[in-house]
């Protein structure tokens, strides 16, 4: 078993000659990485008796829809090469996961030309976790949203509005209420908050002017399809608001309130259309 002492930390990479001893990779899978996903703490618990890992695959360029746990389904990350200072980037699924036994972990060795820095590691942290932990939004609020406008739904309106500027901005997040877990009837309207979280030490005044131009889109984009010429008449869902925020001014308190929205994913659905990808947190 692995001891307290073992240099296997989750990001780690598992040397090349003995994935494929295991079978893991083939032998002329030049572009071919096994990335340990099993938590810090589990590699050395005797009582866990599985190692988890990942199959991903070496990239020449780096997609920003794919950075910072952006998608729920692919990651980009990137390692640092510790002989020349420079980086790769590995694309990882969670349709490639596998399992080893820990038994024979132990005889395994890691790659040590290849890090994962820090800010990395917690993008991995994070990723994984969002596979489990996006919230589910009411059915009916998920219908009202595919509302079609123009040809497309609104999801679709949304996921074009965010796509361009996804690399600005570190969130999306919904707030509606009381409603979270409310399945309304059709006269009656979800009233809903959205807010546009930017980084305002690292993006600065850039990031807010495109964190403000982008809500003032979504605002237009729900008046158009929702507002109703007849205030009596049902506006399926009342944008309250949606603003631009600095992540400076999000408290923990705001956090729990709200659920992150990964809506701007929708368009790299395949064909049939995958279901409604809902928020990560």
């Amino acid at each position: 078993m692995l001891g307290r002492d073992t240099n296997w930390r989750q990001g780690c990479i598992l040397n090349t000659k003995d994935a494929i001893a295991i079978g893991l990779l083939d032998q002329n899978e030049s572009k071919k990485y096994v990335v340990v996903i099993s938590h810090d703490c589990d590699l050395p618990n005797e009582k866990e008796e599985i190692i988890e890992v990942i199959v991903g695959t070496k990239i020449s360029k780096v997609n920003s829809l794919f950075t910072n746990a952006r998608n729920p389904r692919l990651l980009h990350l990137n390692f640092s090469l510790l002989n020349s200072g420079d980086n790769i980037c590995i694309e990882l699924s969670h349709s490639h996961r596998h399992t080893l036994d820990k038994n024979k972990f132990t005889k395994l060795a890691p790659n040590n030309e290849l890090k994962l820095e820090t800010n990395e590691k917690q993008t991995l942290k994070q990723w994984l976790a969002a596979r489990y932990g996006r919230p589910a939004f009411p059915n009916t609020f998920e219908n009202r949203l595919r509302k079609k406008y123009k040809k497309r739904t609104v999801e679709q309106h949304i996921s074009d509005i965010l796509k361009p500027v996804s690399e600005h901005l570190i969130g999306v997040f919904l707030d509606l209420g009381d409603e979270l877990a409310c399945e309304l009837e059709p006269d009656e309207s979800y009233f809903l908050k959205i807010f546009l979280v930017y980084d305002a030490i690292e993006g600065g005044t850039s990031a807010r002017k495109i964190a403000e131009e982008t809500a003032t889109k979504i605002n237009v984009l729900f008046f158009n399809v929702y507002q109703s010429k007849n205030p009596s008449e049902n506006q399926e869902i009342v944008l309250e608001k949606c603003d631009a925020i600095a992540d400076t001014h999000m408290t923990l308190a705001d956090l729990r309130k709200v659920s992150q929205w990964r809506v701007e994913y929708i368009s790299l659905r395949n064909n049939p259309p995958d279901p409604f990808i809902a928020a990560g947190e």
